[in-house]
This record gives structure tokens, sequence and C-alpha cells, in this order.
């Protein structure tokens, strides 16, 4: 497994790779965020990935948001629905089947 971070719950030891166009992730007051090409997947998101559990990937990305940055709780029902939102935007822009990272 590689030392890169899983772009969904931001776990180490990615094991597989997503291949995926560009795509604008975010805009916020004057800010703007691009996604750039594959994402990364630890063993667990994968499996939620190829299971079609998007909840479950949505639920695991805020736990592990709140479980590092806790002051974040209060925003849980705001942050929840944007990450879903960015995953929705990664699954559109998806381009192909995850390859395994050796």
């Amino acid at each position: 497994m590689s030392d890169f971070m899983c772009d969904f719950c931001s776990a180490p030891g990615v094991a597989w790779r997503y291949p995926a166009e560009s795509f604008l992730a975010y805009i916020t007051a004057d800010i703007a965020g691009e996604s750039v090409g594959d994402w990364a997947a630890c063993p667990q998101c994968h499996g939620l990935i190829a299971a079609g559990d998007r909840e479950a990937l949505t639920e695991r990305s805020i736990a592990s948001l709140i479980g590092v940055n806790p002051e974040m709780a209060d925003y849980r029902d705001e942050l929840k629905g944007e990450l879903r939102s960015l995953h929705a935007r990664f699954f559109d822009h998806r381009t192909g089947n995850a390859v395994e990272v050796v």
C-alpha cells in the first residue's frame, strides 16, 4: 500500500486509485477549489464505493473529518451535505474502474 492518504476519509494506506476527470470541487466566497485527476481510496472506502453505498461512504468521511476536527461537530449536517455533493461530483467525473495500487 502507498503512503498517500485516502481522498474520502484521509486514512493512510491507499490501496486503490479511481481514474477521474478534473472538476470544480467547491466555491465559497471568493475561493474555488478544483479536484485534479484521480482519487485515492483506502480498502474500506473502496469497499463502500464498490458496493455502491454512497451514504456509508459519506458517513465514514464525516466521522473521520469530525474525529480530527471535533470543533466542527456543530456543523455536522451541513458538512455531511457538502461531502455528499462532493462525492456525487466524483462519481459523475469518474472515468473508469478502480486500479489497485501496488
